[in-house]
């Protein structure tokens, strides 16, 4: 099996040159790594390393299954982004926004500011995902792929109110870090899916755009993607975008076809 030093990926991200002091979300991928020196203790210790001791650092503690279960509770609820992103949501000066589908775990002196947002969609007004936006956040991936790995392009979709989505309430138990039940119905801008038919993104053409206006610092470790962009910036190119041409990469399919 693949093993991967942790000076490697020190190596790796110091190539992107990421300005210190930051807000930045990371999105993961290790299973490229193989066995990775110090595991996701490690992982963290060169992220604080090479962002710098001001910095916030975020990471996604999504718990998609809420569709299924309609129960989440902040403090034991797990995060299903993957082993690092689990492991920063226990660390004991983690801050968890509340959403049981888009939650964020955030550790960093601007952690207060970004879990204290609060909207019943992931996305809208006053989200932890919207505070990053105001923050002027960075966004990371590290051994991951632009589907997965830039998940704020949802909020651009969401804000630009795309006709190939829908808002859909799930009612459900949601209780806060102090374990009290929120007397609230969460939302999600979902695809429309019918019996005949279902929206589809392709993603790989957002990718070749938003390239084009030179929104990505890219490199790599031993086939494993590094990626850093500009939150604002480019949502907004997006945004602008998809409201002059919503269907620009999206299109609807009949049931159980393939693009």
């Amino acid at each position: 099996m693949r093993r991967t030093a942790l000076s490697d990926i020190r190596d790796t991200l110091a190539e992107l040159d990421i300005p210190r002091g930051r807000v930045v979300i990371i999105h993961s991928g290790l299973l490229k790594f193989g066995i990775i020196e110090g595991g996701a203790r490690g992982i963290l210790d060169v992220l604080r390393d090479v962002l710098g001791p001001d910095a916030t650092i975020v990471m996604p503690a999504f718990s998609l299954t809420f569709g299924e279960t309609r129960i989440w509770n902040s403090a034991t609820t797990k995060s299903e982004m993957g082993a690092l992103t689990e492991y920063h949501r226990t660390l004991p000066d983690a801050r968890r926004s509340l959403h049981p589908f888009h939650s964020l775990s955030v550790i960093g002196p601007l952690s207060g500011e970004i879990v204290s947002g609060h909207c019943a969609s992931s996305f809208g007004p006053n989200s932890a995902f919207d505070r990053l936006y105001d923050l002027d956040a960075l966004n990371l991936f590290i051994g991951t792929e632009f589907v997965g790995g830039a998940t704020y392009l949802h909020m651009g979709e969401e804000r630009a109110n795309v006709p190939y989505r829908y808002m859909k309430a799930f009612p459900g138990a949601v209780s806060d870090a102090n374990g009290t039940l929120v007397d609230e119905t969460f939302t999600m801008y979902v695809r429309t899916i019918t019996d005949e038919f279902e929206y589809n993104t392709d993603w790989s053409g957002w990718w070749r755009d938003l390239q084009e206006y030179d929104c990505f610092r890219l490199t790599d470790l031993n086939g494993a993607q590094f990626c850093v962009s500009e939150i604002k910036r480019t949502l907004d190119i997006f945004k602008d975008i998809v409201e002059a041409d919503p269907f620009r990469h999206s299109r609807a399919f009949p049931r159980n076809a393939h693009s």
